[in-house]
């Protein structure tokens, strides 16, 4: 019986050490799970979701601001370390090239439009920003301009977005920010509902771009409050998806462009500026006037484009007439021609494509109540192209209408020379760029071969896809050449389809 006893005493002890070790997994469970949803679900204030703040220049005359977008800072650790930066199209590098040339200019703002991070991931796209945010300003930051920061899309591909953003920035996710008296309005995208999929099949847009209701009745409300209280004075809005097709790259809209247009016409003395494309800026399209001044902010990371097949080429209009973008379904778009002669089919055929770095300076003058805006290339430290200057905000003032930059200048070359080099598969063709005082967008090639056939060919100008107006020297390559003897000849176009009646030209035998 004794014994018995004994038996059931250490059994009873085993019994209750399961039960410590029990207790004490889950309680350790239930820390961790606390504070996973202590980092990654804390709500973010509601001061915070819908903020209207004053911030000084540092001038009473001036106001100085920095525009970029589209940084797609990489979303993974191992992507995050000074070797590995590339990988996400120099992102970056290329932004801290950005915020060092906006210190120089002193700039009392920054603003960055939208898909700084490229993907929420496990943070280290976040965790990159602060990590760029020191490098350039300090750990202290203690000569940092005041930021607005209006989520992206691609702020959205990931968990617990909205409070992965603040927790990382401690930026409001909308805005109005009063600096000197003038308006700087904000939104962020939004997560994607099931009706923002339906309402971007019927608009023929992407989903994933999305405002909601309370975004948009937010920019509505500031927009009334905003025109109230300067009504002569110029309202800055920042969307990072487009609302128009009539700026390059507009195409590229939100779901609820229609809304959100409708809002906006209102307004004339709106200056309204879109990201997304990743179009560049060197496009005469960058800054159009309509019912508002459409403003796009080019990109920091990588160029982008749309890819047309040769089978999309219509069968009503000339494939030369087609290359120069002289057709309606082609409006707006930078469309890449892949034909077979050629075997384009990667982004690394595309010379350039991972190293534009472009963006804005905005220099606003509170004593004339006129801004100008200066493109600018960070990777140099340059401005480039054409300045706009604003002083009068009725439409009656706009001087970048569709029909008057459609009547832009031809482009044109000078003395320059071509050479022709065969290479294994390959023709190499190097020549002087058409003259830098007219912007082009494109080469078109036109080869005939010996029996009289003709093709066209078509590549995007160096300059457009990076930015300046110095005379360089562009090189291109064919692939896919049959044998025999080619006549050639180069013609420059610009963003509205106008092709050089100057042109040059070689001949050259593929053997």
């Amino acid at each position: 019986m004794t014994r018995l006893f004994f038996c059931m005493k250490d059994v009873s002890k085993t019994n209750k050490s399961k039960i410590v070790i029990l207790a004490v997994i889950l309680l350790v469970v239930l820390i961790t799970i606390g504070i996973f949803a202590a980092v990654h679900f804390t709500q973010v204030p509601k001061e915070m979701q819908y903020k209207v703040e004053t911030v000084e220049a540092k001038s009473k005359d001036k106001i100085k601001v920095g525009i970029l977008s589209d940084v797609q800072l990489p979303q993974l650790e191992k992507h995050l370390y000074a070797w590995d930066y590339t990988t996400v199209a120099n992102g970056a590098d290329h932004l801290i090239k950005a915020l060092n040339y906006f210190k120089t200019q002193n700039v009392d703002m920054v603003i960055l439009n939208g898909d700084i991070v490229n993907a929420v991931g496990d943070y280290a796209g976040y965790s990159a920003y602060n990590k760029v945010i020191d490098n350039v300003y300090g750990e202290d930051r203690s000569d940092t301009p005041h930021f607005i920061y209006p989520m992206g899309n691609h702020e959205f591909y990931g968990a617990s977005q909205e409070h992965q953003f603040f927790k990382a920035t401690n930026l409001p996710l909308n805005a109005r920010t009063i600096i000197n008296g003038y308006s700087f309005i904000s939104i962020a995208n939004s997560k994607v509902e099931k009706k923002d999929e339906e309402l971007a099949q019927i608009n023929g847009t992407l989903p994933d771009g999305t405002y909601n209701a309370q975004r948009i009745a937010f920019l509505k409300n500031q927009l009334t409050q905003a025109a109230k209280e300067a009504p002569e004075q110029p309202i800055f809005v920042f969307l990072h998806m487009p609302i128009d097709d009539s700026i390059a790259g507009g195409h590229w809209a939100t779901p609820q462009f229609e809304e959100i247009y409708t809002i906006l016409q209102n307004y004339p003395q709106a200056v309204v500026f879109t990201s997304h494309s990743h179009y560049c800026l060197s496009d005469e399209r960058s800054v159009v006037q309509k019912d508002f001044t459409m403003v796009n902010t080019g990109t920091t990371s990588y160029f982008d484009f749309d890819w047309l097949k040769q089978e999309d080429i219509p069968k009503d209009i000339s494939i030369k007439d087609f290359l120069s973008g002289n057709h309606a379904s082609l409006k707006n778009k930078d469309y890449l021609i892949n034909p077979e002669l050629l075997g384009i089919e990667k982004s690394d055929d595309v010379p350039f494509r991972s190293e534009v770095n472009n963006g804005l300076i905005l220099d606003v003058d509170v004593e004339k109540n006129a801004f100008t805006l200066d493109k600018v290339n960070f990777n140099f430290g340059v401005k480039f192209g054409e300045r706009f200057t604003m002083n009068l905000y009725n439409k009656n003032s706009f001087t970048r209408t569709a029909l008057l930059l459609g009547k832009g200048k031809m482009p044109f070359f000078d003395n320059q020379s071509i050479s022709v080099q065969l290479d294994d598969d390959r023709v190499v063709l190097t020549f002087g760029a058409a003259n830098q005082s007219v912007p082009s967008k494109y080469y078109l090639y036109e080869l005939i071969d010996e029996i009289g056939r003709t093709t066209y060919i078509r590549h995007f100008a160096k300059n457009y896809i990076l930015g300046y107006d110095t005379d360089y020297t562009e090189q291109h390559v064919l692939r896919g050449l049959n044998e025999g003897k080619y006549t050639l000849r180069v013609f420059a176009v610009n963003s509205f389809g106008l092709t050089s009646e100057t042109f040059l030209s070689d001949t050259f035998t593929v053997s």
